[in-house]
């Protein structure tokens, strides 16, 4: 995802908004995957990164948590709804999200809030 993105600048915003608020034992990383041409794509996808995952992986309790972030515009793609199919097969909680108040209550709801 190129810095200057309206996605990237929400995903920082959301980053901002988890480290301040997610309860206490929650873990949180993300993958900066998008971007970067054919090349660095080949070589993502040769170390294992699988296309479609969430943005944002959270884990609380052994739980885990899915956050993709979209812009009001942005949609997911086909790639991304299968494999947020295949984790809740797996009992994951997968959401999109288009807002920090969209996260906050997404985060609310799945009582990860602090």
């Amino acid at each position: 995802m190129p810095k200057n993105s309206p996605e990237y600048e929400l995903q920082c915003e959301i980053v901002d908004f988890l480290k301040e608020n997610l309860s206490p034992g929650c873990l949180f990383t993300s993958f900066p995957l998008g971007g970067g041409g054919l090349i660095r794509g080949m070589k993502l996808k040769r170390s294992g990164c699988v296309a479609g995952w969430p943005d944002i992986q959270i884990l609380h309790n052994g739980l885990y948590f899915g956050l993709e972030i979209k812009t009001e515009r942005g949609k997911v793609s086909g790639v991304q709804r299968e494999i947020h199919r295949k984790l809740r097969k797996q009992g994951a909680r997968v959401a999109v999200v288009k807002s920090v108040f969209e996260t906050k209550k997404k985060i609310n709801e799945w009582h990860l809030l602090r």
